[in-house]
């Protein structure tokens, strides 16, 4: 049977039927084999992507050929690689809502403003939808193995979940300086799912992103198959809107491939006479410290050098040598769009704007899109009355310190926060450290004149050099702190300690449950 989730349980159809004739490079046009999709262009070194005969299926799809579908990445099937529907792997992507935002539409000042809320996807993001496409690929050819660098925190994870559902084996390489940065929350999903995660241990040939000794398949952005399910968010969109494009459609960029493949899916459909027209300016976000492809788009120079090492809130939008950079200046010179580099502090509001005015949690990266938008609107280059879909590409849980700086009454949180811990350590600290910290409530005191309290007022019998060890635990997880030291007629030096306030919180939790 076919690997689909609850809601994908499509009939039958003639797999056979495709219009993939070929592979093609985005940048010199130089034609391929299908077999070769998982090399890049030999003559400039550019990514690949299928090339199709629209006029192979146009005789056989309508509107209605979608009907009676569920909702998700293969409903659109004759319009993905010709993939047997045996070999699918999948988890219930695509199918998200487009919502309509009307508190932050009137609070930015446009007519009309939808959301394409990928945060809805298995595991969080919209890379699902590319990596469906990408492991049915790996399982139609026989694999069972799959590698993929963590240039994103998100691709990473989507693998490792994807590899899990197909029952693969899944490496995830990393440099250390992308460990450093990557978001905890993506990090626990690629645990979570059964990632081998392996640090600063790249295969030597691992830049020719190719299949080595056929024992294992790299799973990359780059890939004409992952490219290939990126599109049906166009499909979605212009199906929810009644097979219409809207006036503009804004797109945070990584390496640029996402909005890319929107704007191919918009023009496939137009070839195929399902929508009538494609008058959608495609709009790409970046952030200031990795905007080589709005840099490039609005200086046209040909090349852009790759910045250096930065920081940003946005983790996966900083890419250093965008993939599909070239195809995304294109799609948006083609469309009539822009794009757009925003600070972080603009994507930070972003976020709050989201969150609190229509109850969608975005990570940084996608909220980028709201960011741009506004920055757009206040300079006058968007038009009030234009109705526009902002792509929202990843849930906000996946980066929690991030999600941090933008909430209020951060204090009101951390008490809330420091409570909780509170309950839970003190049921693993014992009665004797309790004690302790009891016996230091008072005053300041020092290592004896705790033994001494702890022996004659609470008739707790220890020897000091327990006391010593406790008291050294203790100051170890920040419960207590060393105020003074003296010495006293040539005797050892003396410590006193006091309760720090996590030591306070642990005593007040302790009397509320006696």
């Amino acid at each position: 049977m076919p690997i689909y989730g609850i809601h994908l349980a499509y009939t039958q159809r003639d797999v056979s039927v495709t219009h993939t004739t070929e592979l093609i490079c985005i940048g010199c046009m130089e034609k391929y084999s299908l077999e070769e999709e998982h090399r890049p262009c030999q003559k400039c070194g550019g990514p690949l992507l299928l090339d199709y005969d629209p006029k192979d299926i146009s005789d056989k799809l309508a509107r209605s050929s979608f009907k009676d579908r569920g909702w998700g990445v293969w409903r659109y099937l004759e319009l993905l690689p010709g993939i047997n529907e045996r070999r699918i792997v999948s988890l219930g992507e695509g199918g998200t809502g487009l919502l309509k935002c009307e508190r932050l539409a009137r609070t930015l000042g446009l007519r009309r403003l939808l959301i394409k809320d990928e945060t809805t996807n298995p595991t969080g993001s919209f890379l699902d939808r590319g990596m469906t496409v990408h492991i049915s690929r790996a399982n139609e050819l026989g694999f069972r193995s799959v590698r993929c660098l963590a240039d994103s925190g998100n691709f990473a994870a989507s693998a490792s979940a994807y590899a899990a559902r197909a029952g693969f084996n899944c490496t995830i390489y990393s440099p250390r300086e992308k460990i450093e940065t990557l978001n905890l929350g993506k990090l626990y999903q690629i645990i979570a799912y059964g990632g081998n995660l392996v640090v600063n241990k790249l295969p030597s040939n691992y830049p020719e992103l190719g299949i080595v000794n056929q024992k294992s398949y790299t799973l990359s952005p780059s890939n004409p198959y992952f490219a290939e399910g990126e599109k049906t968010a166009a499909y979605e969109i212009c199906e929810q809107l009644g097979w219409r494009t809207p006036d503009r459609i804004v797109v945070p960029m990584g390496h640029g491939e996402y909005l890319s493949m929107i704007w191919r899916g918009i023009k496939e459909l137009r070839n195929l006479g399902l929508v009538s027209n494609q008058e959608v300016a495609m709009t790409g976000v970046q952030v200031e410290s990795y905007a080589e492809i709005v840099n490039q788009l609005h200086s046209r120079k040909a090349i852009a050098q790759s910045v250096g090492k930065t920081k940003t809130v946005a983790t996966d939008l900083a890419m250093k040598k965008p993939t599909h950079g070239y195809l995304a200046i294109r799609s948006i010179r083609e469309s009539k769009g822009d794009g757009i580099k925003v600070k972080d502090d603009q994507v930070l509001e972003a976020m709050s704007l989201l969150a609190r005015m229509e109850g969608i949690f975005a990570e940084p990266a996608a909220a980028s899109t709201i960011a741009g938008l506004k920055k757009l609107i206040d300079q006058g280059q968007v038009e009030q009355t234009e109705e526009v879909v902002c792509v929202i590409t990843g849930a906000g849980l996946k980066d929690p310190l991030t999600a941090r700086r933008f909430i209020g009454k951060v204090r009101a949180v951390d008490k809330i926060v420091t409570q909780a811990e509170s309950r839970r350590l003190t049921t693993r600290l014992g009665r004797t450290k309790l004690e302790i910290l009891k016996a230091i409530s008072s005053k300041e005191t020092y290592g004896y004149e705790i033994w001494r309290i702890m022996k004659q007022k609470l008739g707790v019998d220890l020897d000091t050099s327990s006391v010593y060890q406790h008291l050294s635990e203790l100051e170890k997880v920040g419960l207590i702190k060393r105020a003074k030291v003296e010495s006293v007629f040539g005797k050892p030096e003396r410590y006193y300690y006091h309760l720090s306030d996590r030591g306070k919180a642990i005593l007040r939790s302790a009397k509320t449950e006696e």
